[in-house]
């Protein structure tokens, strides 16, 4: 089994009871624009995550604080705040993003493995604005396209991600207008930012594009600066707990500080 199956069996078995769980749930819309926050700065802006770990990396910054690192994204420019929500292999939860939600004034995005609507209403109660969605999961354009519609009720966006020219004809088609391209591939958790060239200079003009994983340098965000308007940056920032991330931060987006 790859990674992502192994990911999958677990979410799987999590999922089941979402829905009698979440029955009686009305939360209200969401109030802040995740796809205009993206959209709001001259550079690719600056989506940044919060995750304790990773099944590339290991431990990253287990006993972080939300709030404090959600704090610390707001300060140096940051557009939107990812808050990774698996807990078994991220060791995230949907406490951490409620607590950045209601303490933090940027939009934020609920990553996680979604595969049911009982899951973006969770993510709604919990206070997401945006959810991932990802193609290697959902594989079928109409079921992404549900989801999408889903979500807008709740007046949330979703991201939708893709690693590859075929993932991408998929998330055209179910009418994505927020694409994320990840150079990271789950089966083998490999890099290869050759991704963005290829694939970000694929999406038309009106879609939102966002690159994903893979940047350690300012070097990096330079080169998709013409073709994404967003970047969305974690282990970078998380790695050996957290000790350099507002250099990090002042490295990669100089003129925001």
């Amino acid at each position: 089994m790859t990674i992502l199956d192994q990911i999958l069996e677990r979410k799987r078995a999590e999922v089941q009871d979402l829905s009698m769980r979440l029955k009686n749930a009305h939360p209200a819309s969401s109030k802040k624009d995740f796809k205009q926050a993206l959209l709001a700065s001259s550079g690719p802006s600056l989506i940044a995550e919060i995750k304790r770990k990773s099944p590339s990396k290991g431990a990253l910054w287990e006993d972080l604080d939300p709030v404090d690192v959600a704090d610390t994204y707001v300060s140096h420019g940051a557009a939107a705040i990812s808050v990774l929500t698996d807990e078994l292999f991220f060791g995230g939860s949907l406490s951490d993003l409620q607590q950045v939600s209601r303490e933090s004034v940027l939009p934020v995005l609920r990553k996680d493995f979604i595969l049911c609507e009982e899951q973006i209403l969770d993510a709604r109660l919990a206070g997401a604005d945006a959810v991932l969605l990802m193609v290697s999961v959902l594989k079928n354009a109409e079921k992404i396209r549900a989801f999408r519609e889903y979500a807008a009720v709740f007046n949330m966006d979703c991201l939708v991600e893709v690693h590859d020219a075929e993932e991408l004809q998929v998330a055209l088609k179910s009418g994505a207008d927020i694409i994320g391209v990840n150079a990271r591939k789950f089966k083998d958790l490999s890099v290869n930012q050759d991704v963005f060239q290829d694939l970000l200079s694929q999406i038309p003009e009106g879609i939102v594009r966002v690159a994903e994983s893979g940047f350690h340098t300012r070097e990096d965000i330079v080169r998709v600066q013409d073709l994404a308007d967003a970047v969305l940056i974690g282990t970078s920032f998380m790695q050996d707990e957290g000790r350099n991330l507002e250099a990090k931060l002042h490295e990669f987006f100089p003129d925001e500080n």
